[in-house]
């Protein structure tokens, strides 16, 4: 497998996608203190790219004032070893450590450098403490999944892990499979409650599990309510709208499984607003629109994005193994589903390896758009009725885009 299959499972794994608009990020939850922030000022925005070869990955944090730049100047940024991962939390950048179990704290000064501000280790727990392993609830609270069958609760604001939750006995490994939580993209947090979904996926092999679950956490209580099944392969990615409807939906491995091994087509399944359980409503991709697809992002006025794969499984050669550039190549549409059920391709972004990630801010929808096998990225702002605009390129592949305020 190509080094490039191997980053991709790497971040298929990272727990919507990331970047997500989060009411973490910008203070909307107060600051990490929890009381009143300032927004006067200019806006700022901080986005991560990680650039990566054959031995060794860096990756780059950069603060921009401005999101229209032709392209990212990474001599401005900040450098990280190898794969780590960023979020913000309230008015804090934090960089989780690609090389140890640890994540960075850092203010952000007014000529938009990185400062430090403090540090936390989870080498008790873990041996990777990434951000696509973390879901932040509050500035003071997020959880962690640690290699002991629990969630690590911990303190953003005081950089201090204060419990545990241990994981229900159900999610075991099935069919020599294991389960895989996914936090981060794969959960969304609604009020005092987490929802993250489960499933059990083998990327390597393109074999998937025809169910997943989702887990109902108390997020005040920390005790896991209830877990859902859902008739869904690998459920993945977790988003909500405006109404606080929360919906649910594979990654991009599995048209692959259903194309080429015959698993069970993907699915998207919804959880209303006021409800702890899954409604009737349910996307089947192939059904609708002929294709199979995955990734399902808030768009905006009801609308909800997702990719829509248009390769041909007959381009597939079973006698070479590498199914990787087969499905991954620029076989993939990015289309919006409107309430009505009917799906438009998306203007303003060509055709791409699908796995796209999104930041919502300023009622617009963002997208990281890889490119040159997840080498590049290019970053489009998106339009509730599918039109795209370009907004910056950046060497990388970059999964990380916040609006600090």
């Amino acid at each position: 497998m190509t080094r490039f299959a191997s980053l991709f499972i790497l971040l298929s794994w990272a727990g919507a996608c990331a970047g997500e608009e989060s009411e973490l990020a910008g203070g909307d939850r107060g600051s990490p203190d929890g009381g009143d922030r300032d927004d006067a000022g200019e806006s700022r925005y901080v986005i991560a790219t990680a650039i990566s070869d054959d031995e060794s990955a860096t990756t780059y944090v950069a603060v921009l004032d401005s999101l229209e730049h032709d392209e990212l100047d990474l001599s401005r940024a900040r450098e990280f070893g190898g794969w780590s991962d960023m979020a913000v939390i309230g008015d804090y950048v934090f960089v989780s450590s690609g090389e140890m179990p640890e994540i960075e704290r850092f203010t952000v000064s007014g000529d938009l450098e990185l400062e430090d501000a403090g540090r936390i280790s989870f080498r008790d727990y873990t041996g990777d403490a990434n951000f696509y392993n973390h879901e932040p609830v509050s500035p003071t609270k997020a959880y962690m999944l640690g290699e002991g069958s629990e969630l690590v609760i911990w303190n953003p604001s005081a950089l201090e892990i204060t419990g545990t939750l241990p994981l229900p006995d159900a999610l075991r490994a099935r069919e020599g499979i294991e389960p895989y939580l996914a936090l981060d993209r794969g959960a969304v947090v609604r009020g005092d409650r987490m929802f993250a979904v489960v499933s059990w996926t083998d990327s390597q092999n393109l074999n998937m599990l025809a169910d997943s679950r989702i887990l109902v956490i108390d997020t005040e209580a920390d005790e896991i309510l209830d877990v859902l099944e859902v008739p869904c392969p690998d459920l993945n990615v977790a988003d909500s709208d405006d109404e606080g409807n929360l919906y649910f939906s594979n990654w991009v491995y599995s048209p692959g499984a259903t194309l080429l091994y015959g698993d069970a087509p993907a699915c998207a399944v919804r959880i209303l607003a006021g409800s702890e359980q899954l409604d009737d409503w349910r996307f089947d991709y192939a059904e609708s629109t002929d294709h199979e697809g995955a990734v399902m992002s808030y768009a905006g006025e009801g609308r909800w994005l997702y990719s829509s794969f248009l390769g041909d499984p007959d381009a597939y050669d079973p006698e070479s193994g590498e199914w990787f550039d087969w499905l991954f190549g620029d076989t993939w549409q990015l289309e919006v589903l409107d309430e009505d059920g009917d799906s438009t391709e998306v203007t303003g972004i060509p055709k791409n390896g699908g796995g796209y990630y999104t930041a919502r801010f300023e009622g617009t929808t963002h997208l990281l758009m890889p490119g040159d096998s997840y080498t590049t990225t290019t970053l489009y702002a998106l339009d509730a009725d599918g039109t795209a605009t370009r907004r910056l390129f950046t060497e990388g592949w970059s999964t990380r885009l916040y609006k600090l305020r």
